[in-house]
């Protein structure tokens, strides 16, 4: 499903391509296509741990609450029916606007909360350099990555109120960025780029007002630099925290925890998965490793028959029977982040990615990171295996 929203941009000397009017041109276009189903893998990445959602998260669990027009609008006047949990709502999908908008228009693909990286410091050794609190109040949301050279600070917001670049909230937005300081090893400054993205909601109860996002570049204060090797370890972290919340997600707690303290995996400890193809789509017989979250229904989903698995239904007459929701993981890369665990790879600047991925189907996305949310019965499982 898509929708729209109108799009401004600020302190952006270059306009990525895909938001141009004309790919030949450095002007931006004035409002921005939206599939539901990329904003609602980055909520889910970003919102759950192992426990799934519900309704199933190939589905955005906001549809149903939205508008059937073109734009972004909610019917009523909005998520929620106390301010607080209108607040909350509202939070939860301009983080997952804002990791959308950076992953699909700014080739950012890792992301880890802020708190989660100062947290794991002590316990994570940072030796090159280190994240400081330098003041009392909000600070960035995230550190990303696009590798493990590039790395950027992001704040998200999202509200129903009007939002600008000239008004004092966005300036106290900006302030953020200089509460937190990355420093080098010989503990100076280093200016980090950073990104805000706010996005507006409209209700149905003010059809004048458009959704719409806002986006703009600050930095972090400092004039240092940082050496070869420095950037590589924050960026390597980044990553690794980043696909230890996947694990988590993929039901391998021991893979999560070595991700999670940057400990190498015993080899005396597997890692047991099942591999999929997926039979359908530009994409088919990419396999990936992963497994499904049941919506509904007892016993298991698929049975065996004599060319193979099928799923299986309790009641072949009824279409509103629940299937089941697969995530997972490109099988490649999950091999990649095993061999980081087991130390015999790193993650480094030519770490792989699922690139040219294609979309198929309204209520499916794969992500950069081989991350993979879609209905179940477009997967087969082929191989059981221990890594």
């Amino acid at each position: 499903m898509q929708k729209a929203l109108n799009l401004s941009l600020s302190n952006y000397p270059v306009v990525p391509s895909g938001l141009r009017i004309n790919p030949k041109t450095n002007v931006s276009a004035s409002t921005l296509d939206v599939e539901l189903a990329g904003p609602y893998h980055h909520y889910y990445l970003d919102t759950f741990g192992r426990v799934p959602p519900d309704p199933d998260p190939t589905h955005f669990e906001h549809v149903r609450f939205l508008m059937p027009t073109n734009e972004f609008r909610f019917v009523g006047d909005g998520l929620g029916v106390s301010q607080g949990a209108k607040r909350i709502k509202s939070m939860e999908l301009g983080q997952a606007f804002c990791r959308w908008f950076l992953h699909e228009h700014l080739n950012i693909t890792y992301f880890v909360h802020k708190q989660e990286l100062l947290d794991r410091q002590t316990k994570r050794a940072l030796n090159n350099c280190s994240i400081v609190r330098t003041a009392v109040g909000d600070a960035p949301d995230y550190f990303c990555a696009e590798n493990v050279s590039r790395f950027f600070l992001g704040e998200s917001k999202g509200r129903y109120t009007s939002i600008g670049f000239g008004t004092s909230e966005f300036k106290l937005w900006r302030q953020q960025f200089n509460r937190v300081e990355l420093r080098n090893n010989r503990n100076n400054a280093v200016p980090v780029k950073g990104h805000i993205v706010a996005t507006r909601f409209a209700v149905e109860r003010q059809p004048r007002v458009q959704s719409g996002l806002y986006a703009e570049d600050p930095h972090s204060p400092g004039d240092a630099s940082l050496l070869d090797g420095e950037s590589d370890e924050l960026g390597s972290t980044i990553v690794s925290l980043h696909y230890a919340s996947i694990m988590e997600k993929l039901n391998l707690p021991v893979a999560a925890a070595a991700l999670f303290n940057g400990l190498p995996l015993p080899a005396i400890l597997g890692v047991p998965v099942t591999i999929w193809e997926l039979a359908f789509g530009p994409h088919s017989g990419r396999r990936f490793v992963g497994g499904y979250y049941r919506n509904g229904g007892v016993g298991p989903l698929f049975e065996r028959t004599g060319n193979g698995l099928r799923i299986a239904s309790e009641d072949t007459l009824r279409l509103d029977v629940p299937r089941g929701t697969f995530f997972g993981v490109e099988e490649q890369i999950f091999r990649s982040v095993v061999a980081v665990i087991r130390g015999s790879g790193q993650f480094r600047q030519d770490f792989p990615q699922m690139l040219d991925v294609a979309s198929f189907y309204s209520g499916a996305s794969m992500l950069r990171d081989g991350s993979i949310l879609a209905p179940v019965e477009f997967l087969v499982p082929v191989e059981s295996a221990t890594f």
